[in-house]
């Protein structure tokens, strides 16, 4: 399986300045003494959107914690424009990175339009008054997301999939550099879930860098310009769908037999399961 991450140029080497995307270099996390991701490193280069696939357990939602700064890694570290993140003031950060996580349940009763508008705050000093241009943009964000008509109703009465746009606006209404999202559609409808994958290329074809765990693979070969395969918390492969998706790939860390060939209607990659194949689930393999 190819390794290969596609990384840039780095500002550090003296080939280039220094990119707005985010690296991870050599990134190991432990959880109470227990190592779960081991030794990753990845960029996420602007105007791409990288996929983070891999079986329940393969670590993706402990390394996307870790990218947005939430968790510090034991071991490597994660930067963007060669400045680690985690040395980054709080605020300075929040302008640069954007984090979606999958549980978006909130106990407080904010409209959702007051939840987008906190996304702006990285943007107003501290004792700042909101500005006209914020409110512009907490609306613009809730457009995109397709969720203006449920701007003025409480977070705690929307479904998940509800709650799951109104978090996306906030997200964007950071206007950051790098998006991360952790499974963004899960809890989506198909009409929401396709109107939120073209939304992430849009942002990408606008110059942000955006990564995204996902599970369904059609999807990821379809809106991913780049995936890493993730496996008992390794990177076991990286590069584009039709380097990564192979059925090779899918049976060695799916533990499945699958056959992947181009659709002849979107022209991706279409991966279809077969059968399970004998022995252990992927998720039984962690070291």
């Amino acid at each position: 399986m190819s390794t290969s991450n596609g990384a840039a140029p780095a500002g550090r080497n003296g080939t280039g300045p220094p990119t707005r995307g985010l690296r991870a270099e050599g990134v190991g996390i432990d959880i109470d003494g227990r190592a779960i991701v081991h030794d990753v490193s990845l960029v996420a280069e602007p105007g791409q959107v990288l996929g983070l696939i891999g079986p329940n357990g393969a670590g993706k939602t402990t390394l996307v914690r870790a990218l947005a700064a939430v968790t510090a890694p034991a071991r490597g570290v994660v930067t963007i424009a060669d400045r680690p993140v985690r040395r980054m003031q709080a605020r300075e950060r929040a302008r640069q990175i954007a984090y979606v996580p999958q549980d978006t349940a909130l106990d407080f009763d904010f409209t959702a339009r007051d939840v987008v508008l906190m996304g702006r705050h990285p943007h107003v000093g501290r004792f700042e008054p909101l500005r006209v241009i914020d409110h512009d943009v907490t609306d613009a964000m809730l457009a995109e997301t397709g969720a203006s008509h449920l701007a003025g109703q409480l977070v705690t009465t929307l479904s998940g999939g509800e709650r799951q746009l109104v978090h996306l606006a906030k997200a964007l209404a950071h206007q950051p550099d790098v998006l991360l999202l952790d499974e963004p559609v899960a809890a989506l409808d198909l009409r929401h879930q396709l109107h939120v994958l073209q939304l992430l290329r849009r942002q990408a074809a606008r110059g942000m860098a955006v990564v995204a765990v996902l599970h369904d693979l059609d999807q990821a070969a379809r809106f991913c310009d780049r995936l890493a395969l993730m496996h008992a918390g390794r990177l076991v492969a990286a590069g584009s769908p039709r380097e990564v998706l192979t059925e090779e790939s899918l049976a060695e860390v799916y533990g499945v037999h699958a056959v992947v060939a181009d659709d002849v209607t979107t022209g991706a990659l279409r991966i279809t399961a077969l059968d399970v194949l004998p022995g252990l689930a992927a998720t039984e393999k962690r070291k």
